[in-house]
């Protein structure tokens, strides 16, 4: 959708936030289920009791997360303004403009903005969205492909390491993203957490 000329909204709209707070849950419970999960060993005993029941949880999960990242990325296309994927993925000259200034802002002490129209944590928030997608994409790919004995091929070797190293990431995001959610709602007094996973009324 054409979004030149339009007001970019103050707010995010529903379906941004619905999706928002589906994102936020299921990738919690991945990257927490994903402490206690081992993957099947060639030549060793298929995981029984609690650990199959890890394992299942975190694959079934995993399926569940790809879906909503998909949806998530298709709403984002369709979105107007601000919310869309140009706010994901800022790659216009005043969008950059806008990225160093918020960028010297942060090293002032002073808390980026928040909303649609916020550049930095909108680029932040693509890229954590990729990696996201990617993490989710991997484990599809060791989901469908690696059998229950756990024998690796050069395929699903590659999607096991691509997937344990782009975890790094996933932590070090739901980390800070959920640390600067926080720092914002106490600090800045914004409201953001509340609006977020507010449902009953969009924003102008």
């Amino acid at each position: 959708m054409n979004t030149q000329g339009m007001t970019e909204p103050r707010w995010w709209d529903k379906g941004t936030r619905f999706l928002h707070m589906g994102l936020a849950g299921i990738v919690t419970l991945q990257l927490f289920t994903s402490l206690g999960v081992e993957a099947p060993e060639p030549d060793h005993p298929l995981p029984t009791g609690l650990d199959a029941l890890l394992l299942d949880t975190h694959e079934w999960l995993g399926m569940a997360a790809l879906l909503i990242v998909l949806a998530h990325w298709a709403w984002s296309a369709w979105s107007n303004g601000g919310a869309g994927v140009r706010h994901l993925l800022p790659w216009r000259a005043a969008d950059r403009r806008k990225i160093i200034q918020e960028s010297r802002d942060i090293i002032s002490l002073r808390l980026p903005p928040t909303g649609p129209g916020a550049k930095l944590p909108g680029l932040i928030h693509g890229l954590g969205l990729l990696a996201v997608t990617g993490m989710a994409l991997s484990g599809a790919v060791l989901f469908f492909w690696m059998p229950e004995n756990g024998k690796i091929t050069a395929f699903t070797d590659g999607a096991k390491e691509l997937h344990e190293f782009i975890a790094t990431f996933v932590w070090v995001y739901w980390g800070g993203h959920a640390g600067m959610a926080v720092l914002h709602h106490v600090w800045g007094r914004d409201g953001t957490l509340r609006n977020m996973f507010k449902l009953n009324a969009d924003k102008s």
